[in-house]
């Protein structure tokens, strides 16, 4: 349909829009299957999660209720597409406030579209701004995720993930090998189909991190959770 042209700039305007969209690496969450976006259509989603984490020796814990999140994809052949991200992201560490950047992916299906179990890969990289100490740095971030999915029932389909992010902050005092940090873990989560073109979808995770700001180690374990909107064209 000739109205498809428009979709992609109207719904990156609608996702830059947002005042408190961000993205940086420790957004682990990925809320979707291992189903790739078909060639020609664009899928988007939004919506909003939190995270909890206690790192560092003694622990110090965080929390963060509410993280903005949002997203487009388009597909660029059978079995792959690309996706274009934005959240607000806390990272596990009092000294660093939330950040704001962007982050591109690319997703592999490994699986044929109408096996019962789909499996993909998905690799990304990040960059964003972060807020520490008062001083506003710039990090860029890495990563990688596999994806296994079933449908349980026509309109549910299961989920679990496998990431793994890394994310340094080469301009912070003492460059990338004083402030830089790696998160690892699972993740699951249902997609839920309200409609032809409508879905909801919940994750939860658990994270390992393993770090330091500031050249000062602060490992530890995080939880993530939240639901977005989908919706395709």
């Amino acid at each position: 349909m000739a109205y498809k042209k428009y979709i992609p700039g109207m719904l990156l305007l609608a996702a830059t829009s947002c005042p408190s969209a961000a993205f940086a690496g420790s957004w682990l969450l990925g809320f979707a299957p291992a189903e790739t976006v078909a060639p020609g259509s664009y899928a988007a989603i939004a919506g909003t999660g939190g995270q909890w984490s206690s790192v560092g020796e003694p622990r110090h814990d965080s929390f963060t209720p509410f993280l903005a999140h949002a997203g487009i994809r388009t597909g660029l052949a059978d079995s792959w597409d690309v996706g274009y991200r934005l959240a607000t992201v806390a990272l596990p560490y009092s000294s660093v406030g939330p950040s704001l950047g962007a982050e591109i992916d690319v997703k592999h299906r490994l699986t044929d579209k109408g096996d019962p179990w789909q499996v993909a890969v998905l690799a990304g990289v990040g960059y964003a701004y972060l807020d520490i100490q008062g001083q506003s740095r710039n990090a860029w971030s890495p990563g990688v995720d596999m994806i296994v999915s079933h449908q349980v029932t026509p309109g549910y389909t299961a989920f679990a993930d496998l990431r793994y992010v890394y994310t340094e902050i080469p301009s912070a005092n003492g460059g990338a090998s004083a402030n830089h940090f790696q998160a690892f873990g699972p993740g699951a989560g249902v997609k839920i189909k309200l409609r032809e073109n409508i879905s909801i979808t919940p994750e939860i995770g658990v994270f390992n991190f393993n770090g330091s700001i500031a050249n000062q180690k602060a490992n530890g374990i995080g939880f993530q959770y939240g639901a977005v909107l989908g919706f395709v064209f």
